[in-house]
């Protein structure tokens, strides 16, 4: 099956790159509410995560590895029904200006970002996977099915400005997206049937693919928002702190000519192996029986934007054990809401540390660790995610953040 995995591993390898996570602030803000003059933020971001794909597999793909039966069997065994896989990566900077720029908002002022991003996700079920990694041996007699797998990976530039409050770090940009990559696919019918032998293979499959076009460096063009609004709440007297609503590419953007590939088909192939159809000769006569139509147009899509509404950890709070907590959300079919708790411990004015359980998204549970060093003019902080993903193979992601700020 040696021909078989390897074109296969190639399809998996479209799928779980459905995701370098559009990458955001995950951890906790520390919210300081003193007025800052100019102020550089950096924010990095990588992460990976999925319900079912275990880090000793999916390590193979990230370090490099061989994916032996063995392997392979035992995550096939662990996969369910629907399976969920998720990633994303984000770099980007912002400068926040000190100059007031209406008379009647005093700590109004502007500020400008750029940030290159990007997001993947797949949802694919149990088969597809079998026929991936082992082949077509746990089916013979049988049959798989592949309806419903979905994915989509694309990577973007945004540029833009807007107005953000020096008191309450609120702020709303207005930004321009430039996409450099996007490629979706869908399967609305998919399933395959062989014979006991092998030698008789019965497909069905009814699905889509829209690539960008791979020439222009700029595949379109869009636009989005960007927003932190930050909101008191509660007295001295009871429960209070700051709550946060994060907003991050709510928007939409349309790709120019784009590659659109339909397949809709049934067939039998009798006398041939599945090796065999997807040996090169098999696969330029397998493609002209498959009623394959290719166009090319422009689409919209929406981005994949980010939403979190949650309270923040306060910088100058009196006490040191602060709690935080909330909910996030990504805007694709793919994520699913995902709570969040933590708790934050500042042991001293330049040094804190904290801990967070998180149950959703891409995958399940998750558990999070950070430490932040904070003077007059920097601040430095490194977390992680799923710290448990870090040591054991056996969990389902890997995460990664650094954060850099300077007040000038």
């Amino acid at each position: 099956m040696i021909s078989l995995r390897i074109k296969m591993v190639l399809l998996t390898l479209v799928l779980c790159s459905f995701e370098l996570l559009n990458g955001q602030s995950l951890l906790p803000v520390m919210y300081d509410s003193t007025l800052a003059n100019h102020q550089v933020n950096v924010v990095g971001n990588l992460f990976q995560h999925s319900t079912r794909l275990n880090n000793e597999l999916s390590r193979k793909f990230i370090f490099g590895g061989t994916i032996n039966d063995e392997l392979s069997l035992k995550v096939y065994e662990n996969q369910s029904d629907y399976n969920r896989v998720g990633f994303g990566g984000h770099i980007g900077i912002e400068y926040r200006a000190p100059n007031q720029i209406f008379k009647s908002k005093p700590n109004w002022s502007w500020m400008v970002n750029v940030s290159n991003e990007v997001h993947g996700a797949g949802e694919y079920s149990n088969d597809l996977f079998g026929l991936v990694f082992i082949g077509n041996a746990p089916f013979l007699g049988g049959n798989a099915s592949f309806t419903n797998t979905s994915g989509r990976f694309e990577q973007f530039l945004s540029i833009g400005g807007g107005i953000h409050d020096r008191k309450t770090k609120s702020f709303l940009t207005l930004n321009a997206i430039l996409p450099q990559q996007f490629f979706e696919l869908s399967v609305n019918r998919g399933n395959v049937a062989f014979s006991e032998t092998g030698d008789q293979i019965d497909l069905r499959f009814e699905g889509e693919v829209l690539r960008a076009n791979s020439y222009a460096y700029f595949k379109g063009m869009g636009a989005a928002v960007n927003f932190d609004f930050n909101l008191p709440f509660g007295d001295s007297e009871s429960f209070n702190g700051v709550v946060s609503v994060v907003g991050r590419n709510l928007g939409a953007y349309q790709i120019h000519n784009a590659d659109f590939i339909t397949i809709d088909t049934e067939q039998s192939f009798t006398g041939f192996s599945l090796n065999e159809l997807l040996e090169e000769e098999g696969v330029e006569a397998l493609k002209d029986s498959l009623n394959v139509s290719e166009t090319n147009k422009s689409e919209f899509k929406m981005l994949p934007g980010f939403l979190q509404v949650g309270k923040v950890v306060l910088a100058n709070s009196p006490t040191k054990v602060q709690s935080f907590f909330g909910v996030r959300m990504y805007t694709n079919r793919v994520y699913r809401p995902l709570i969040y708790a933590g708790v934050h411990y500042q042991p001293i004015n330049q040094f804190s540390v904290g801990a967070q359980g998180s149950f959703g998204g891409y995958g399940n549970f998750r558990l999070g660790l950070y430490a932040n060093y904070v003077t007059k003019q920097l601040l430095i902080g490194l977390g992680t995610e799923d710290v448990l993903g870090a040591i054991f193979g056996s969990q389902y992601g890997h995460s990664g953040l650094i954060r850099l700020a300077w007040k000038i």
